[in-house]
């Protein structure tokens, strides 16, 4: 349910904070964050989602911190700000076209994660994903919580960077799923050059065979694993939630987001948060997923 309230409320996020640049001390401090996941698994794949306004020292792109990531995902690029198959408003597209247009030129895979379930759109959001050399996606709803139909057909080929992705899955939500083997049988059911997923179900994640078996198509080729890591947001339904913070939260949490039930903005600097996402990513380590799709960067324009 949490999940699915997230991306229920994404479009009206994005709407409020697109043209926000947020305070530059605060960007440090994110960057350091990303940075310091970046040093603990050097060979993992960063993929940022939103907050492009990240990589970017006023209109310039910072050629430094560019290299700590593979690629960035833009939700709501085309469709999806004002409602699943509104098309986004020309302003608000464009300032998030120039930004990713930059990011792309220097040779970062750009993912395009649109909303829209009208079949009529889905040749227009590959038209339009195609003109700038993005790869995109048509996802049904904003809860991202069931397998979709591709917009472009999968790599016969073995798919062991970024570069080589078509299309990929965005499922971020596995609640209708029975538990987490029902819904390692459903995705290892599927062809995507690349699976965007949340790795656990109900507390329980993915074990390590199971993402190494994900790794293999059904016709024998290769492909990557990417999962969901939320760093800029606490959320209470994640295993290093203490029951107590539900009475009283520690001073770094600072409240709960009221757009996002359950996700809470918390002080990313502080050595408690830090430690959290060291533990975690060191589980998705564990489990052998190729890398991390890392949400709520952004968090920093709240400060």
């Amino acid at each position: 349910m949490e999940r699915f309230m997230k991306k229920i409320i994404v479009f009206l996020f994005i709407s409020m904070i697109s043209f926000v640049k947020g305070d530059e001390v605060s960007k440090i401090k994110m960057r350091e964050l990303i940075k310091q996941i970046k040093t603990q698994s050097k060979e993992k794949i960063l993929v940022p989602q939103n907050g492009t306004n990240i990589f970017f020292n006023g209109d310039k792109l910072d050629m430094e911190f560019i290299k700590n990531v593979d690629g960035v995902s833009q939700e709501s690029l085309f469709y999806g700000v004002g409602g699943i198959n509104e098309a986004t408003p020309e302003d608000e597209k464009n300032y998030l076209l120039k930004n990713l247009i930059e990011i792309e030129k220097e040779g970062k895979v750009v993912f395009s994660v649109n909303y829209a379930n009208d079949k009529k759109l889905r040749g227009k959001i590959l038209k339009d994903t195609e003109k700038y050399n993005f790869v995109g996606e048509a996802v049904s709803s904003y809860s991202a919580n069931s397998i979709f139909q591709p917009l472009q057909k999968n790599s016969l080929k073995n798919v062991t960077n970024l570069k080589e992705v078509k299309n990929f899955l965005y499922l971020l939500n596995p609640e209708k799923f029975k538990n987490v083997d029902d819904y390692y049988r459903v995705l290892k059911n599927t062809d995507f050059d690349l699976l965007i997923i949340e790795p656990s179900l109900n507390g329980k994640f993915l074990t390590k065979e199971q993402i190494k078996s994900l790794k293999i198509r059904k016709n024998g080729t290769r492909r990557l694993i990417i999962a969901y890591f939320s760093i800029g947001e606490a959320e209470n339904y994640r295993g290093y939630w203490h029951n107590s913070w539900n009475k009283k939260l520690p001073e770094w949490i600072v409240k709960e987001n009221e757009n996002w039930e359950g996700n809470f903005i918390i002080k990313y600097w502080s050595p408690q948060w830090k430690e959290i996402i060291r533990n975690y990513q060191k589980k998705l380590d564990d489990i052998g997923v190729d890398g991390y799709y890392l949400d709520t960067i952004d968090t920093y324009e709240q400060f």
